[in-house]
């Protein structure tokens, strides 16, 4: 449920975007927060066609123009302040959202999954499946907290309404996020798949050079292990050659070695996941 003053604040923002004609869907936390997940509301995200910012500009009355900056590829980007029951809440209006995932310009069609009645207001609210790829960019921990709502179907059906279905594997997010137990991804394993490929020990030598010390090697191995079923339900693998300050060195072998999406693999998956759970990893790299 969205506190006392987002719910005023919205129904009010409805029945001014329906009066005023202007086509918009709610995105953002308070999307999420309608659709049942327990994620903290903190302002209100607002996506209209491009062409309706003067409109916008007049509705508000009062705003302010943040510089857009990377990831963000939006048209414009307005933000207000209103206030109800005694607090504020801030209010973001962006025109033609759009910004860079997995190196490509996703645009964000004006897609409605629903709408949801907020004080009387019909407010459309925007397809979790799309947003789920603007939090991987933007706020891991909200995409990973999505994998729990969203099938794999949904999440590539997502990626390619975004234009980005080409470029992205879910594996590493969506298998991983779901934490699906190693034996169920085992038994949808072909033979040829199912080999183990053992990781680097590290006391091998390799590790022994300055410097190679500062990321806890225990950890750093159990959080591959972890990662290993989803790279191995996949026909791939992993081996860990080394770490160098807050480097960490990996192979990925298998059908993950010769997979054109590798890159991805590395950037969308594990070095996030890694970053995540293993204090001291900067960056991770294929060898």
């Amino acid at each position: 449920m969205l506190s006392q003053p987002i719910r005023s604040v919205l129904a009010d923002l409805a029945m001014r975007f329906e009066h005023v004609g202007i086509p918009y869907v709610l995105g953002g936390s308070a999307m999420l927060r309608l659709n049942g997940l327990d994620v903290t509301v903190g302002d209100l995200d607002i996506v209209v066609d491009g062409s309706s910012r003067y409109a916008v500009e007049a509705m508000l009355g009062e705003f302010s123009e943040p510089v857009s900056t990377d990831p963000w590829r939006s048209q414009w980007f307005l933000r207000s302040e209103w206030s109800a029951a005694g607090e504020s809440v801030p209010i973001d209006i962006i025109g033609d959202m759009a910004l860079v995932i997995d190196g490509v310009e996703a645009r964000f069609p004006f897609d409605v999954e629903r709408f949801a009645d907020v004080g009387g207001a019909r407010v459309p609210l925007s397809p979790v499946r799309q947003w789920y790829h603007l939090y991987r960019v933007h706020d891991p921990e909200k995409a990973l907290l999505l994998t729990s709502r969203l099938s794999d179907a949904e999440i590539m059906e997502g990626a390619a309404e975004l234009g980005i279905g080409t470029t992205f594997s879910p594996t590493l997010i969506v298998r991983i996020g779901n934490e699906s137990p190693s034996t169920e991804i085992e038994e949808d394993m072909s033979d040829a798949q199912s080999s183990i490929i053992e990781v680097a020990s590290p006391t091998d030598q390799k590790f022994d050079e300055p410097g190679a010390e500062i990321i806890d090697q225990d950890l750093l191995n159990e959080t591959l292990e972890y990662i290993r079923p989803a790279l191995q339900a996949d026909g791939g693998d992993l081996i860990l050659l080394g770490t160098e300050g807050g480097k960490v060195s990996l192979q990925l072998v298998g059908a993950c070695g010769g997979c054109p999406l590798s890159t991805m693999t590395l950037t969308s998956g594990i070095e996030r996941i890694l970053q995540d759970r293993v204090p001291g990893v900067t960056s991770v790299v294929s060898v």
